[in-house]
């Protein structure tokens, strides 16, 4: 349902039109993963552009909708809050489960020992810390190499004493797994909209492998890897491809360049992943708009109810009032 997905799908559709011979006219298998954090139009959006894609191609599409057998709701009251990026968040979980399972504090057992070179690893290893511990905390690797890739930055520390639980599982838990189980019942090997671009963690795996990757005698296609966000924009608008309603409209710029009119992605609205980057009004205060019941929801304490979306972000310094409210 999102841009990279729609551009995606309308060029294999064109190709499996054009090669009928060689599937016998099979339907096309596409899979769309309902996280329970889509916008509240993107499954009826999802049906729509199939079927537009069916008459555009005259051919016939297998829709498989997958779904967890647990909402978003469960994963950030059981494995934590999606904070700050993907990569932070699986940094500051290790640490955290590790702190909670050994009893120890991190302002007392932990801080007072940081940013002291080697000593600082020396230290960790002393109270028997792991070595992803030893490496998350002080960027020492057990071969006592400096890897700063996986240490947290220490503007992100601060999370590691955070009220709540914090985790990257929520894509795992509410779209990759129920994913992997179609892949397995269907016996077929998935091609993604993903690109390179989108992150560091994609950019890097991308570079490693190229379009095509083969692990375990499981493959895996990201054939726009390569492709920037403009070559989606400028897709979708010269080909008059029909985009979801969160997007709004598409128009080109004074400088040439593309955007969607209203949001930039239609991937979990929820999601604060990247969230403190963003200018006002950011993707939660614009959710107060779009979706203000959504909106009231998450903001409503847990102890009400809610997703507690206030304490967190008031802890990470996050606005999430638009200007005017009271």
């Amino acid at each position: 349902g999102g841009a990279d997905s729609s551009v995606l799908l309308d060029m294999f559709a064109k190709f499996w039109s054009l090669h009928r011979k060689q599937h016998g006219n099979k339907p096309l298998l596409v899979i769309y993963a309902n996280t329970s954090n889509e916008f509240a139009s993107m499954p009826k959006h999802v049906k729509f552009f199939c079927e537009y894609i069916e008459n555009k191609y005259d051919i016939k599409i297998d829709l498989h909708i997958v779904r967890s057998k647990i909402t978003f709701f469960d994963v950030v009251k059981t494995e934590g809050y999606p904070v700050a990026s993907k990569k932070v968040a699986r940094m500051i979980r290790d640490v955290k489960n590790f702190l909670d399972e050994r009893g120890l504090k991190y302002e007392d057992d932990i801080e007072p020992y940081l940013d002291q070179g080697i000593e600082t690893a020396n230290y960790l290893r002393s109270i028997n810390c792991p070595a992803t511990i030893v490496l998350r905390l002080s960027g020492y690797t057990r071969d006592n190499n400096i890897s700063k890739t996986w240490s947290i930055p220490k503007k992100w520390r601060f999370l590691i004493n955070a009220p709540f639980p914090i985790s990257e599982h929520c894509c795992d838990i509410l779209k990759k797994q129920p994913i992997k189980l179609v892949q397995k019942e269907v016996k077929a090997n998935p091609i993604y909209g993903t690109l390179a671009e989108d992150s560091q963690m994609r950019r890097d795996a991308y570079l490693k492998t190229g379009c095509n990757a083969f692990k375990d005698g499981h493959g895996k296609s990201t054939p726009m890897g390569f492709w920037t966000r403009q070559d989606i924009l400028r897709y979708l608008h010269d080909f008059n491809i029909p985009i979801a309603p969160p997007y709004g409209e598409i128009v080109q710029l004074e400088n040439g360049k593309f955007e969607f009119t209203k949001e930039h992605n239609t991937g979990c609205k929820l999601c604060l992943f990247g969230c403190h980057l963003e200018k006002e009004p950011n993707r939660i205060q614009r959710l107060a708009d779009i979706e203000p019941n959504t909106y009231k929801f998450v903001m409503k304490s847990r102890e009400e109810g809610g997703l507690g979306y206030r304490e967190v972000m008031d802890y990470l310094g996050i606005p999430y009032e638009n200007k005017g409210d009271t």
